[in-house]
């Protein structure tokens, strides 16, 4: 692991350790909101054991991370509730919708409440006949990206092996130092690196049709949340991180392209 993502991980574990129980309010905190950023999988193994030893639910975000594996089980298998984004241009693409996998004792129940509250609270259909006994909302996936999505799932694999190759190579042949890790179980949603020179490196890529991102800037900078809160590491990272392409529409010239105009332009990080 890298440093600054080991120092990110054991701040997140002190957190949890020293919080879990919120003194100030006597209120017991119910979950754990791991994210598994880019297609990687976080740390399940140590969240699992805190979450059991401390009767905690485990709700994982896995909007990137479809296809993804962790101990040789695939992401949606491990915690309490697993939830995830078939948004347009995920790994799993559709439409629109997404997914929530429900694990443990209590799934039938969960699964209730969950398919109430994603069609208007309705509840106990029989027929012509239901009832709504609490809020919900018009959340159910529609038909058209349900049969996109049975399409897509048989092509996961294979497309996020591409993905995969696609990685390999860019970890191979980048000239930079600070870059997302190779790993095969990783689902490649996004891949990063970090740059000294962000906005001009964004600029002269643009200039040779290579479209960049930035996944993502730091939360306690946005005007909603924005506070006197101070994260040196965090906001190091902020200014340097930028996304390149990694899909399956990529052939091999593409590539080659993108490796050697990141190689010309960016200013590698120490």
């Amino acid at each position: 692991m890298d440093p600054v993502e080991f120092l990110a991980f054991y701040k997140c574990c002190l957190i949890i350790f020293n919080f879990t129980y919120n003194k100030k309010t006597k209120r017991r905190i119910p979950a754990i909101l791991p994210v598994h950023l880019w297609g990687n999988a976080a740390k399940l193994d140590s969240l699992l054991k805190i979450c059991k030893e401390r009767n905690i639910l485990l709700v994982e975000d896995a909007a990137h991370a479809s296809g993804a594996t962790y101990n040789h089980q695939k992401i949606g298998s491990h915690g309490n509730l697993v939830c995830f984004s078939f948004h347009p241009v995920k790994n799993l693409a559709m439409p629109t919708g997404g997914l929530i996998t429900v694990n443990g004792k209590n799934h039938k129940k969960i699964s209730y409440v969950l398919k109430s509250k994603r069609w208007c609270g309705i509840s106990n259909r029989i027929g012509a006949n239901y009832d709504v006994d609490k809020i919900g909302w018009n959340y159910y996936m529609n038909e058209f990206s349900a049969a996109i999505g049975l399409t897509q799932l048989k092509k996961l694999n294979k497309l996020n092996k591409y993905r995969k190759t696609i990685a390999k190579h860019y970890t191979k042949e980048i000239n930079l130092v600070k870059k997302i890790p190779f790993d095969s179980d990783c689902s490649y949603h996004l891949y990063w690196i970090r740059v000294k020179n962000r906005k001009e490196f964004m600029k002269k890529m643009q200039e040779k049709g290579i479209e960049t991102g930035i996944h993502y800037k730091p939360i306690h900078q946005m005007s909603l949340y924005n506070t006197k809160l101070q994260l040196p590491i965090t906001e190091k990272i902020g200014r340097e991180i930028v996304s390149i392409p990694i899909h399956a529409n990529l052939d091999n010239s593409d590539v080659d392209k993108i490796i050697t105009n990141v190689n010309r332009f960016a200013k590698s990080v120490k």
